[in-house]
């Protein structure tokens, strides 16, 4: 069975990280500077241990009016939802256009309210939005900020490190993500005294200790070799006959951060092996894997008709980190998937329509309640990816949108 997802690391990463380890500690201020200068030239990068714990940092030095209203992507993930609301912060999720992923500029613009504070826009699945539609409505409101969540749009060699406009960008190198550390963030704050107050807010937190790294480091080596087709089919046939949900198992394994007191779970920095190993993949990262998955994306994409086509499939700029589809019975398709040896799910990702104060955006809540994630990456040949589009076009169809069939453009594969 292929499996759901494939982790963006060699062994030989997962050998340096467990060395780290065993090494001395290098001087944390040092690591810090290092990752700031590789990741921007313009002095305004830190590190962190999640995009989480940024943003809560960043919230906690804004110090917004508790009720102030935050406009959100339509579909996020619940504790960036969580984050605003322990904050005080009222959500208004806005409608995207599914086809492109890209915020609809008149809902913006209706939406904005005296009490808006912020627009919060996701970019997802590994497509990258084009902002300044965003920049052009919020210019005119100069009290409102724009934070960039950019947990899944890492690209690697074309140096795009989020939007010089918006207030805050994040991204992460979290252990199912692109150019994964197993952990990690890297953010971007343009306002030099909320950039230091943040720096010194994420300086006082206690550190993670390196064996608990070690312990990850380990336990994602043995997750690698598991992924691999035969063994995690294997995996799957013995957790049938052991009556396991193995669906919940592998969502409980790979999530950052278990608990309801989500807060002070994020409250923490890296260890240090963590920076290391985050310094390490910045620096060496080659577009291999990525380019791959590509190809994979563009190829799977191309076989479906355009009501099957993954979210985002007219966006130029999509890496395919995921492949989220949405269909009438987003069971019944995941069950037929299954049998044939693709570890599609409807259920374990941290993506979902957002509810706010207000009602959720309609577009976004109907397309994920048919959402159904493909396994889709470099491993699979062009012949795999072919016998999953026919299940796919054999499934009931949604009602298909009353547009021309687009001429897809794949990504530029990288030097």
């Amino acid at each position: 069975m292929y499996a759901r997802k494939q982790f963006d690391l060699s062994y030989r990463d997962l050998w340096a990280a467990l060395r780290q380890c065993l090494r001395p500690a290098p001087n944390r201020e040092q690591a810090n500077e290092r990752l700031a200068r590789l990741w921007s030239d313009d002095g305004d990068a830190l590190p962190a241990l999640s995009v989480r714990t940024a943003f809560d940092a960043w919230l906690c030095e804004l110090n917004l009016p508790r009720g102030s209203e935050v406009i959100a992507s339509g579909i996020n993930i619940p504790d960036m939802a969580r984050i605003l609301q322990y904050h005080g912060l009222r959500i208004v999720p806005i409608d995207l256009d599914l086809e492109t992923l890209e915020i609809n500029a008149d809902e913006l613009r209706r939406a904005i309210t005296p009490k808006t504070r912020l627009v919060l826009i996701a970019h997802l699945f590994g497509a990258r939005l084009d902002m300044r539609p965003v920049f052009e409505i919020t210019d005119e409101h100069p009290q409102i900020l724009v934070a960039e969540d950019c947990a899944q749009a890492f690209t690697g060699s074309d140096d795009f490190h989020g939007h010089d406009a918006s207030d805050i960008s994040l991204f992460s190198f979290g252990s199912i993500k692109t150019a994964t550390a197993l952990g990690g963030a890297m953010c971007r704050i343009r306002d030099p005294q909320t950039r230091a107050a943040v720096t010194a807010r994420l300086g006082g937190y206690p550190a993670q200790s390196k064996g608990r790294f070690a312990k990850r480091v380990i336990k994602y080596a043995f997750l690698k070799m598991l992924c691999q087709r035969f063994v995690y089919g294997g995996f799957v046939r013995a957790c049938k006959i052991f009556g396991i949900d193995f669906d919940q198992l592998t969502v409980s394994v790979v999530r950052g951060f278990k608990g309801e007191e989500l807060i002070p779970l994020l409250r923490y920095q890296p260890a240090l092996p963590q920076l290391a190993l985050l310094l390490r993949r910045l620096s060496h990262y080659r577009r291999k894997h990525l380019d791959r998955r590509c190809q994979a994306g563009n190829h799977l994409n191309g076989q479906l008709p355009t009501p099957l086509r993954s979210a985002g499939f007219r966006n130029p700029h999509h890496t395919w980190w995921l492949f989220p589809v949405s269909v009438e019975q987003p069971e019944a398709l995941v069950a037929e998937l299954r049998d044939a040896g693709f570890d599609a799910t409807a259920s374990s990702t941290q993506l979902c329509a957002l509810n706010g104060t207000v009602d959720p955006a309609p577009a976004c809540a109907r397309f994920m309640d048919g959402t159904v994630y493909l396994p889709v990456h470099g491993n699979m040949s062009p012949a795999a990816l072919d016998r999953m589009a026919a299940i796919l076009r054999e499934h009931p169809q949604p009602q298909p949108a009353a547009v021309d069939e687009p001429e897809l453009s794949p990504v530029p594969l990288g030097k």
